[in-house]
Protein backbone atom coordinates (compact mmCIF):
# COMPACT_ATOMS: atom_id res chain seq x y z
CA UNK A 1 0.00 0.00 0.00
CA UNK A 2 1.39 3.41 -0.95
CA UNK A 3 1.60 6.34 1.49
CA UNK A 4 -1.28 8.09 -0.31
CA UNK A 5 -3.43 4.95 -0.07
CA UNK A 6 -2.71 4.66 3.67
CA UNK A 7 -3.56 8.34 4.15
CA UNK A 8 -6.75 8.00 2.10
CA UNK A 9 -7.83 4.84 3.92
CA UNK A 10 -7.08 6.30 7.37
CA UNK A 11 -8.99 9.52 6.84
CA UNK A 12 -11.94 7.74 5.27
CA UNK A 13 -12.18 5.54 8.36
CA UNK A 14 -11.70 8.54 10.65
CA UNK A 15 -14.71 10.21 9.06
CA UNK A 16 -16.85 7.07 9.10
CA UNK A 17 -16.86 6.35 5.38
CA UNK A 18 -16.90 2.74 4.18
CA UNK A 19 -13.67 1.26 2.87
CA UNK A 20 -15.06 0.28 -0.50
CA UNK A 21 -16.39 2.55 -3.20
CA UNK A 22 -17.53 5.83 -1.74
CA UNK A 23 -20.32 7.59 -3.58
CA UNK A 24 -19.17 10.99 -4.84
CA UNK A 25 -21.55 12.84 -2.51
CA UNK A 26 -19.83 11.18 0.48
CA UNK A 27 -16.24 11.95 -0.56
CA UNK A 28 -14.07 12.91 2.34
CA UNK A 29 -14.04 16.68 2.75
CA UNK A 30 -10.79 16.59 4.76
CA UNK A 31 -8.92 14.89 1.92
CA UNK A 32 -10.34 17.28 -0.66
CA UNK A 33 -9.42 20.26 1.54
CA UNK A 34 -5.94 18.81 2.04
CA UNK A 35 -5.47 18.46 -1.72
CA UNK A 36 -6.58 22.03 -2.35
CA UNK A 37 -4.67 23.69 0.50
CA UNK A 38 -1.30 21.91 0.45
CA UNK A 39 -0.07 23.76 -2.68
CA UNK A 40 -0.66 27.04 -0.79
CA UNK A 41 1.24 25.70 2.22
CA UNK A 42 4.13 24.65 -0.03
CA UNK A 43 4.21 28.08 -1.69
CA UNK A 44 4.22 29.84 1.68
CA UNK A 45 7.06 27.66 2.99
CA UNK A 46 9.05 28.24 -0.19
CA UNK A 47 8.47 32.00 0.03
CA UNK A 48 9.76 31.98 3.61
CA UNK A 49 12.93 30.25 2.45
CA UNK A 50 13.43 32.67 -0.43
CA UNK A 51 13.03 35.61 1.95
CA UNK A 52 15.28 33.91 4.53
CA UNK A 53 12.47 34.02 7.08
CA UNK A 54 13.71 30.92 8.83
CA UNK A 55 11.69 31.36 12.01
CA UNK A 56 8.42 31.40 10.05
CA UNK A 57 9.53 28.36 8.07
CA UNK A 58 10.48 26.53 11.29
CA UNK A 59 7.09 27.23 12.87
CA UNK A 60 5.04 26.39 9.76
CA UNK A 61 6.81 23.14 8.85
CA UNK A 62 5.73 21.79 12.25
CA UNK A 63 2.14 21.71 10.94
CA UNK A 64 3.08 18.97 8.46
CA UNK A 65 4.45 16.57 11.08
CA UNK A 66 1.41 14.31 10.88
CA UNK A 67 2.45 13.30 7.34
CA UNK A 68 5.53 11.55 8.78
CA UNK A 69 3.22 8.73 9.79
CA UNK A 70 2.43 7.86 6.16
CA UNK A 71 5.84 7.83 4.50
CA UNK A 72 9.43 7.20 5.49
CA UNK A 73 10.46 9.86 2.97
CA UNK A 74 8.15 12.42 4.60
CA UNK A 75 9.58 11.46 7.97
CA UNK A 76 13.21 11.75 6.84
CA UNK A 77 12.80 15.08 5.06
CA UNK A 78 10.57 16.56 7.75
CA UNK A 79 13.11 15.73 10.46
CA UNK A 80 15.90 17.21 8.37
CA UNK A 81 13.94 20.37 7.52
CA UNK A 82 12.86 20.85 11.10
CA UNK A 83 16.33 20.30 12.56
CA UNK A 84 18.20 22.56 10.13
CA UNK A 85 15.60 25.32 10.36
CA UNK A 86 15.56 24.97 14.16
CA UNK A 87 19.34 25.22 14.37
CA UNK A 88 19.39 28.20 12.02
CA UNK A 89 16.58 29.83 13.96
CA UNK A 90 18.67 29.61 17.16
CA UNK A 91 21.77 30.93 15.41
CA UNK A 92 19.82 33.81 13.83
CA UNK A 93 18.57 35.01 17.23
CA UNK A 94 21.98 36.69 17.48
CA UNK A 95 24.10 35.92 14.39
CA UNK A 96 27.49 36.57 15.96
CA UNK A 97 30.39 34.33 16.88
CA UNK A 98 29.78 35.22 20.54
CA UNK A 99 26.35 33.55 20.34
CA UNK A 100 27.63 30.31 18.77
CA UNK A 101 28.73 28.92 22.14
CA UNK A 102 25.24 29.53 23.55
CA UNK A 103 23.68 27.57 20.68
CA UNK A 104 26.12 24.70 21.14
CA UNK A 105 25.49 24.61 24.90
CA UNK A 106 21.73 24.65 24.32
CA UNK A 107 21.88 21.56 22.09
CA UNK A 108 24.42 19.85 24.31
CA UNK A 109 22.24 20.32 27.41
CA UNK A 110 19.04 19.40 25.57
CA UNK A 111 20.25 16.27 23.79
CA UNK A 112 23.21 15.23 25.89
CA UNK A 113 26.83 14.86 25.05
CA UNK A 114 28.05 13.31 21.89
CA UNK A 115 28.33 9.59 22.20
CA UNK A 116 29.09 6.96 19.64
CA UNK A 117 26.03 4.83 19.13
CA UNK A 118 26.22 1.41 17.56
CA UNK A 119 23.67 2.27 14.88
CA UNK A 120 23.89 6.03 15.00
CA UNK A 121 20.87 7.52 13.33
CA UNK A 122 21.61 9.54 10.19
CA UNK A 123 19.67 12.36 11.84
CA UNK A 124 22.12 12.46 14.76
CA UNK A 125 24.95 12.65 12.25
CA UNK A 126 23.41 15.72 10.64
CA UNK A 127 22.91 17.38 14.02
CA UNK A 128 26.52 16.85 15.08
CA UNK A 129 27.89 17.88 11.69
CA UNK A 130 25.95 21.15 12.04
CA UNK A 131 27.17 21.73 15.60
CA UNK A 132 30.79 20.73 14.87
CA UNK A 133 30.99 23.15 11.97
CA UNK A 134 29.23 25.86 13.96
CA UNK A 135 31.65 25.54 16.87
CA UNK A 136 34.67 26.00 14.58
CA UNK A 137 33.61 29.27 12.96
CA UNK A 138 36.23 31.94 13.71
CA UNK A 139 34.68 35.17 12.34
CA UNK A 140 31.30 36.77 11.80
CA UNK A 141 31.93 36.73 8.03
CA UNK A 142 32.52 32.97 8.19
CA UNK A 143 29.35 32.66 10.26
CA UNK A 144 27.40 34.55 7.61
CA UNK A 145 28.77 32.20 4.92
CA UNK A 146 27.79 29.21 7.07
CA UNK A 147 24.25 30.58 7.52
CA UNK A 148 23.84 31.14 3.78
CA UNK A 149 25.19 27.65 3.05
CA UNK A 150 22.72 26.09 5.50
CA UNK A 151 19.82 28.11 4.06
CA UNK A 152 20.83 26.78 0.64
CA UNK A 153 20.94 23.21 2.04
CA UNK A 154 17.53 23.78 3.62
CA UNK A 155 16.15 24.97 0.28
CA UNK A 156 17.56 21.92 -1.52
CA UNK A 157 16.08 19.52 1.03
CA UNK A 158 12.78 21.37 0.82
CA UNK A 159 12.72 20.85 -2.96
CA UNK A 160 13.04 17.10 -2.39
CA UNK A 161 10.26 17.23 0.23
CA UNK A 162 8.11 19.29 -2.13
CA UNK A 163 8.60 16.72 -4.91
CA UNK A 164 7.47 13.91 -2.59
CA UNK A 165 4.49 15.93 -1.42
CA UNK A 166 3.46 16.83 -4.98
CA UNK A 167 3.55 13.16 -6.01
CA UNK A 168 1.54 12.32 -2.90
CA UNK A 169 -1.13 14.88 -3.83
CA UNK A 170 -1.32 13.64 -7.42
CA UNK A 171 -1.90 10.11 -6.17
CA UNK A 172 -4.55 11.32 -3.73
CA UNK A 173 -6.33 13.10 -6.57
CA UNK A 174 -6.42 9.84 -8.52
CA UNK A 175 -7.83 8.03 -5.49
CA UNK A 176 -10.59 10.59 -4.98
CA UNK A 177 -11.77 10.49 -8.60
Amino acid sequence: MTPAERFYKYFNRAYGHPEDDIPSQLKNEFIEEFISQIPEVIDELETNLLKHEIHKFYVQIKNLKYLCEYSEEFNRYWLLLRSISGGLDRVLEDPTTDHIADVYIYYFSRYGGRRKLRDENWFEGHRWEFLDRLSNIPTNDDLNDFILEKIDDLSNYFQLYKKELTSFILELKELTN
